[in-house]
């Protein structure tokens, strides 16, 4: 089996490797730790010579790399991308990383022909093309476009990760909408990988993954870098 064609692996993360061309849409409230475990399905890329790519839709850029340098201290901006869509001031970045700003949440259009730019530079200059794709978050762009727009662009951002071979996570705050918007946009993912709370001092939260074959059955606590 080529480089291309192995599954993506996750080292800090329990789960088993998941195929090629696959998105999952990560589901967990503010609090559950959910965003950090989507930052951690991308920046996992960091040791496998892989590219990473977020769009950014309440974060700077900036302020999106310090949250992946907590953990992951040793990330190569050199094969990190961002697209900027916090509509906040540009900050000048002192890293080498790529980063397309988009000036509103509205313009999904901008941020999709962003994406495609730099996913395509991404893909080029990487070991075998292989990208992982964060979306940070569909909660976030569920606030200035509807959910049909919104399905729409998302989908679109699936079938490229798909035709490319590689990897999206799509983060979601179900406990900020309602189910039947939730359940629409579980439509378009290949699984779900929900996140809740623990009381355990010893773990940052527990998973259970749906719909993606070949994980571990239930809830599994998990313990972030």
């Amino acid at each position: 089996m080529s480089d291309a064609a192995e599954p993506y692996r996750f080292a800090d993360l329990p789960l088993n490797p998941i195929p090629p061309g696959s998105t999952v849409l990560v589901a967990g409230s503010a609090l559950s730790g959910a965003e950090g475990v989507t930052r951690a399905l991308v920046t996992g890329a960091n040791s496998r010579d892989e590219g990473m790519l977020f769009v950014s839709t309440n974060e700077t850029a900036d302020k999106l790399l310090a949250a992946c340098r907590r953990t992951t201290p040793s990330i190569d901006t050199a094969r990190l991308g961002i697209i900027d869509c916090s509509g906040q001031a540009i900050e000048p970045s002192d890293t080498d990383m790529r980063v397309k700003y988009v000036s509103t949440q509205r313009d999904l259009t901008g941020i999709g022909m962003k994406y495609s730019a730099l996913y395509q530079a991404l893909y080029a200059d990487t070991t075998n093309g292989r990208v992982r794709t964060g979306l940070t978050s569909l909660s976030s762009l569920l606030m200035y476009v509807d959910l049909r727009q919104l399905f729409q662009f998302a989908h679109t951002l699936s079938g490229r990760i798909s035709s490319a071979d590689g990897i999206g996570a799509f983060y979601i705050d179900p406990t900020a909408h309602d189910t039947a918007s939730v359940n629409t946009l579980t439509q378009l993912a290949d699984g779900r990988i929900d996140i809740r709370e623990t009381d355990d001092a010893d773990d940052d939260g527990e998973l259970r993954v749906r719909k993606l074959p070949d994980q571990p059955d239930g809830w599994q606590p998990f313990t972030l870098p």
